[in-house]
């Protein structure tokens, strides 16, 4: 029965690869204790199936191409986030994420000795006592490029003894950081009752009674509050109900409606007066009504909402955008990403023409100009082959999990030159890198998977245990510093770590422990920095 499943599979790596990826996927829903493995039963279903025959293989082409779709799309999507992380906490959090990945690669150095594992499989032990994949995908390529020298077959053998070291201590890997947010929330008695939500988005009429905005335009009175929080959304004029425009000037008993959080809301009441508790303005659809439109123009998409002007154009303001879960107040800096759900108050009359300058394609909106992703793919592949001096004369490269991350992260940022777009659809994004994800766990855990029996039968015990100790020493000192010296909130603290430690199950369970939105948001601000510095570092493993 196995050798006619090996014979199989060795015959069409196709069906293995779609045979892992399926029992990967079952295997990943697994629940064990209150978390799953996900996406990185994919790694272990490959491992099991590798191990039927040193002949079943996965073209080393696909495990390449889930990588860089994987570190692309990450990247791509987490850009605005990573660089934004500088202006506030970020340069103290990243040193932070930085400092313990070293002091975990100082104490990986005289464990591998102590056990004799070398160079190869100790980088692999190294990425997954921390649960980096890029990491791993770049000590393979490392590895191919020190050996290029010997046959085909040998390089291969050695590229895979990183991912022996990697799948072994991968699950603890996972598990080690899960366990100490249960020690630390206890340990620091975290009340996790009061729970902070997403804050509700309403629209409230305020009466302009404060003198210093009585007889000034919006511009002025934008010029001295450039961040407030909210967006008028209508102002009542001698009981007419209008547009806010730039020259609007601002009277004595005028009513504005304000679309913002509790907080926007009250600065809001602190700028132009007490609320109009009787007057319901935004409720009034004879003079301006309100649609939703979605984002699929690429001539709107990385715009900033300043650059549409659309109170000149169109007669029309957004009021809020849905971007995935989460609906925003949108400023003047705001720029409009693909598939974004803008609400626009205007005339009725302009409904038509607000749709066609939006673009309102459910199609478009969920569409990807690949043109870009292969220019951002080929830039981040050619950053990622520059080598880098070290001090001892040997270089060192990005490769192709650290090259396009780095490019990604640039392009996120900048989001569009000139007629090129380089952000993609949320949906289109997350598709994408989880078929990177998964690929790229299938062709490693397969073709690495006939030397990980005999690899755990020789050092798996000791790898294991050591690999959950720089797990906890790692994470622990992470939570440590971070509750004592930058005294970061419990919610936000583990989702920080979850960034160092690069692992999304983490992350998703900081979610769900604490109902709140923080830990996604620390998680995406420190995960590239976290991620280049684990490709770094493992490479001077070898």
């Amino acid at each position: 029965m196995l050798e006619s499943l090996s014979s199989a599979l060795i015959a069409n790596p196709t069906l293995t690869l779609f045979l892992v990826i399926g029992i990967g996927y079952l295997l990943g829903e697994i629940n064990f204790w209150g978390f799953r493995f996900g996406v990185a039963g994919v790694l272990f279903a490959g491992i099991a199936v590798g191990a039927l025959s040193p002949d079943i293989h996965i073209p080393e082409a696909v495990a390449n191409l889930g990588l860089i779709l994987f570190v692309y799309t990450l990247g791509i999507q987490a850009g605005p986030a990573f660089f934004k992380s500088f202006r506030e906490q970020g340069a103290r959090q990243i040193a932070l994420a930085i400092t313990v990945l070293c002091v975990g690669f100082a104490v990986t150095l005289p464990l591998v000795r102590i056990f004799h594992v070398p160079g190869p499989r100790a980088a692999g032990f190294f990425t997954g006592a921390l649960t980096s994949t890029p990491a791993l995908a770049a000590v393979r390529d490392r590895v191919r490029e020190q050996n290029a020298a010997l046959p085909f077959d040998q390089i291969q053998k050695l590229a895979n003894e990183p991912v022996l070291g990697y799948g072994i201590t991968y699950p603890l890997g996972v598990i080690g950081v899960l366990l100490l947010f249960q020690v630390s929330r206890r340990l620091w008695k975290v009340d996790l009752s009061t729970r902070r939500q997403r804050p509700d988005i309403r629209v409230r009429d305020f009466t302009v009674e404060n003198p210093a905005v009585v007889g000034r335009s919006m511009a002025e009175i934008t010029e001295i509050h450039p961040q407030v929080g909210f967006v008028l959304s209508r102002i009542q004029k001698k009981g007419r109900t209008e547009l806010p425009k730039e020259d609007t000037v601002l009277a004595r008993g005028d009513v504005v409606a304000a679309v913002g959080d509790e907080e926007g809301l009250r600065r809001a009441e602190m700028i132009f007066g007490a609320r109009a508790e009787e007057h319901h303005i935004e409720q009034d659809r004879s003079e301006l009504d309100f649609r939703r439109y979605l984002v699929s123009s690429k001539d709107v998409v990385g715009k900033r909402v300043a650059d549409l002007d659309l109170a000149n154009q169109l007669g029309a303001t957004v009021t809020r955008i849905r971007r995935g879960d989460a609906e925003l107040v949108p400023t003047q800096e705001t720029r409009l990403e693909f598939g974004d759900s803008v609400r626009v108050v205007s005339k009725a009359e302009q409904f038509g023409a607000i749709s066609k300058f939006f673009g309102d394609s459910i199609r478009g909106s969920a569409e990807t100009q690949f043109g870009s992703v292969a220019i951002g793919l080929v830039l981040g592949a050619l950053v990622g082959m520059l080598p880098i001096p070290l001090p001892n004369g040997q270089v060192l490269r990005l490769g192709l999990a650290g090259g396009p991350l780095l490019v990604a992260l640039i392009l996120g940022r900048m989001e569009r030159t000139a007629r090129i777009t380089w952000i993609m659809p949320v949906s289109a994004n997350l598709s994408l890198r989880q078929v990177g994800s998964v690929l790229f766990l299938a062709g490693v855990g397969t073709n690495a998977g006939f030397g990980f029996l005999e690899t755990f039968r020789s050092h798996g015990l000791n790898l294991l245990i050591a690999g959950l100790g720089l797990t906890l020493l790692v994470n622990a000192l992470a939570l440590i510093l971070g509750h004592y010296w930058l005294k970061l909130p419990f919610d936000y603290l583990i989702g920080l770590v979850s960034g160092i430690q690069t692992q999304a199950a983490c992350v998703s369970y900081a979610d769900e422990l604490t109902r709140s939105e923080s830990p996604s948001v620390a998680y995406a601000s420190i995960y590239p920095a976290a991620m280049i510095t684990k490709i770094i570092l493992a490479q001077l493993l070898l």
